[in-house]
């Protein structure tokens, strides 16, 4: 290891290391909805494909061998991040995302309940993981229940280190109004360089994919980056064809931005073929074919998590999630020899214990009003303009491919982002496909760019223990579809107004021309 070069596990080292120093926020559930769920992040190196491991060599080789005792197994971090080759210039580390079961697959009777369960969310690309059931010891242990019921994995052997968790989010509906359930993620690391077999369930997940991190981190390109299309109808009024009509036509579609990936499955579930059962009609379906290429759309929640995940690496860019076309991607700056050094020396801390905040729906803005008014006495500097972006929900022209945040006092030089803290928390709001909802959602949302600005000077000022005490992803959610709720009403309301105009005035006319045709005949 004494000449050793930067590699690609540096950097995830790096990332765990923050992770672990991080303190974690856990959303109380509030009295009117007390149901959870928790999602599992699994991590592997994916070994050089020319390292060879005992008991795994091709036949008559006679080369170097890793032996089984340097695997990996039971290792704790600090010694598997010693490991030749993990620290192997050609060894990627890759995350795992599981596709949904689309909502026709075949189920026994015993099982259409949970089919049906996941109809919402048929096709979609996510992380292993599911509801907390009233068995369940913790929110930990529901995590390897569910990752071991989809994808037969099991968390809890050797070949697996829990490594820290990220916030908690909440998940909603009916445009924001409507508590389903507080999500916890937590984020294990594979200790091994050969993954076990995963057994899936087909009721619950088609296939499994591992996708290098190194894919994840934006900015993306133009081209990697897309949209996803949700009719905002079948939200409001998922059972009356015609409202669903009505509302389509008054006020557009909810637009989401998404990541594309390749569609390369690792594993896939008995009777489960992508070629016949490619369910890109599913509303939000993870399946996308285009330009001749099959591709997974990472989205919503899933995309948020795993930018929550990437903004612990010491190269990530949160100023923005897409390239602008005029610039040359750059390559992502890695630590130098002495300070990889330094981190392997050094002692990985033990994940921080959580903070518990608030739901959102307890109190949808006291705590954030709270924080801005200690930043102000304190004299914290706020951010120019609108902070978190231009429109972190994409509600200006400038926000059109993606989410941006502040970067005016980025190139002054006056503050640093602490890692940890990306665009995940406002990467999964909705432009809308007409304009002038996207103003009207301006116009209203004023305190949802409060709660960015005070996210934003929580991110770049000092780390205060009130500061951390916000449930900042909460807020703005809250905020954010209040004033899309706002924005909808007053848009459907000038809808019908001219609408009514427009039909007082063509019956005007018509009378108008019936008569005139009346007198002449007389």
């Amino acid at each position: 290891m004494s000449d050793f070069h930067p590699t690609p596990s540096a950097d995830l080292l790096t990332l765990l290391q923050d992770l672990r120093l991080s303190v974690p926020r856990a959303i109380q559930s509030p009295p009117t909805q007390p149901r959870r769920a928790s999602v599992a992040l699994i991590i592997r190196l994916k070994p050089a494909p020319e390292l060879v491991f005992e008991g795994h060599e091709p036949e008559g080789y006679s080369g170097d061998l890793i032996k089984e005792s340097d695997f990996g197994l039971g290792y704790t971090l600090d010694d598997f991040f010693r490991l030749p080759w993990v620290n192997h210039p050609n060894t990627i580390p890759e995350i795992l995302f599981i596709r949904r079961a689309p909502h026709h697959s075949p189920s026994t009777s015993s099982s259409s309940s949970t089919s049906v369960s996941h109809g919402r969310w048929s096709s979609h690309i996510a992380f292993p993981g599911g509801r907390h059931e009233p068995d369940d010891q913790s929110a930990y242990f529901t995590a390897l229940r569910e990752t071991w019921e989809e994808i037969g994995v099991d968390l809890a052997e050797k070949d697996f280190l829990h490594v820290g968790r990220l916030d908690e989010r909440e998940v909603t509906t009916s445009l924001g109004k409507r508590l389903l359930m507080i999500l916890s993620p937590f984020v294990f690391l594979q200790t091994s360089p050969f993954s076990p077999t995963p057994e899936l369930q087909p009721t619950e997940v088609s296939s499994v994919h591992w996708i290098p991190l190194s894919m994840l981190a934006p900015p993306f390109e133009p081209e990697q980056w897309s949209q996803i299309e949700i009719d905002i109808g079948s939200r409001l009024s998922p059972k009356n064809r015609f409202v669903r009509w009505c509302l389509r036509n008054l006020i557009g579609k909810m637009q989401f931005g998404c990541v594309l990936l390749p569609d390369e499955p690792d594993s896939l579930a008995e009777g489960f073929d992508p070629t016949n059962e490619f369910d890109e009609a599913a509303e939000g379906s993870g399946s996308w074919f285009n330009d001749g290429k099959r591709h997974l759309r990472l989205w919503g929640l899933t995309l948020g998590m795993t930018l929550d995940l990437i903004a612990h690496y010491p190269s990530s860019t949160p100023a923005h999630l897409v390239l602008p076309p005029s610039r040359t991607p750059s390559k992502p700056s890695s630590p130098t020899t002495s300070e990889f050094e330094h981190n392997q020396s050094t002692f990985i801390p033990d994940p921080k214990t959580p903070v518990t905040v608030q739901s959102s729906f307890d109190d949808q803005w006291e705590a954030a009003r709270l924080a801005l008014e200690e930043a102000k006495k304190n004299g914290t500097p706020l951010s120019n303009g609108n902070p978190g972006g231009s429109s972190g929900a994409g509600m200006t022209a400038k926000g059109d491919l993606g989410i941006k945040v502040d970067v005016k006092s980025e190139k002054k030089g006056k503050s640093k982002r602490r890692r940890g803290v990306g665009p995940g928390m406002t990467a999964v709001f909705p432009r809308f496909s007409y304009p002038d909802v996207n103003f009207w959602i301006w116009v209203f949302g004023r305190r949802y760019r409060q709660v960015i600005q005070g996210w934003e000077n929580s991110v770049r000022g000092p780390d205060r223990a009130s500061d951390r005490r916000v449930n900042w992803s909460g807020q703005a959610l809250a905020t954010f579809y209040s004033a899309v709720r706002q924005a909808l009403v007053v848009t459907i309301i000038m809808r019908a107004l001219l609408s009514g105009v427009g039909i007082a005035g063509l019956t005007w006319l018509i009378v108008k021309g019936l008569g005139g045709l009346g007198g002449r005949e007389l």
